[in-house]
């Protein structure tokens, strides 16, 4: 078995089943789900994808605020032997398009109606993308569109099997995700990192920072830029601790009281 972040995640979902992965806000508390219902929320997603036509090689774009849902789908399009490329929500319209289009993501995870507008209005020049899919607390009826429930439910047309069959067999020079950049001189480029990437700058942070159990991050960064994906995903699976994510970037100064 390959030791990518995905390996790693099963491994503490095995190794500490019960302990804390990440929190996030419903109301006025902060609730926690295990390694345990990560590692399964991320296999379930993962066969979802795969239901929709996710293959190796095959991209996922996410359009949105750091959530529990933006971790799952990124974790789970590597799982289906894909990768994920993160949007800023502060692009417009033609950029997002760009974006989604330069990737050819067959799917588009967003996070509410202002973010799925952008992409509405650019579906005629979107040929590649087959499916959108809306985080938790927002409805849109369109035939192109999912709900989050809706999504998770098309795991049933996957087996389970297929899933460990593809995390198996992922090399670690395959690519596991895109970083786009900003754009700043010119359309924005995509980098290109692997498996590989993502595991050897988890396994040297330990010379740097002593993370381990018993610390904890808050996620609040743009998840499309490589720093927050790093210590939103890849180093709190390695080092097995929880991240809050942010409710918002106004609220983030009462998260972090919290």
């Amino acid at each position: 078995m390959p030791d990518t972040i995905l390996t790693r995640l099963m491994n503490q979902g095995r190794q500490q089943p019960e302990a804390t992965a990440y929190f996030y806000k419903r109301g006025d508390v902060w609730q926690p789900e295990t390694f345990r219902t990560y590692a399964d929320q991320v296999h379930t997603a993962a066969r979802a994808l795969a239901s929709l036509g996710i293959h190796t090689a095959d991209t996922v774009s996410i359009l949105g605020f750091n959530r529990p849902e933006w971790a799952i789908m990124d974790l789970a399009a590597m799982a289906a032997g894909g990768a994920a490329a993160g949007i800023y929500t502060t692009c417009s319209p033609v950029e997002v398009a760009y974006i989604v289009q330069h990737a050819a993501s067959k799917v588009v995870l967003v996070e509410n109606t202002h973010q799925w507008e952008k992409i509405e209005q650019k579906l005629d020049e979107l040929p590649d993308l087959e499916w959108v899919v809306l985080m938790k607390g927002t409805e849109v009826d369109h035939p192109k569109v999912l709900s989050w429930e809706a999504f998770l439910a098309k795991a049933e047309d996957t087996e389970s099997s297929e899933i460990d069959r593809r995390v198996a067999a992922l090399e670690m020079d395959q690519l596991a995700t895109l970083i786009y950049t900003s754009g700043t001189t010119g359309p924005p480029k995509g980098v290109m990192l692997t498996h590989d990437n993502l595991t050897w700058t988890c396994d040297r942070v330990k010379s740097i920072l002593p993370v381990g159990p018993g610390h904890c991050s808050v996620s609040y960064l743009p998840l499309s830029h490589i720093a927050e994906q790093m210590f939103t995903l890849h180093i709190p699976i390695t080092y097995g601790y929880p991240v809050y994510f942010a409710e918002s970037m106004e609220k983030l100064p009462q998260n972090l009281v919290e």
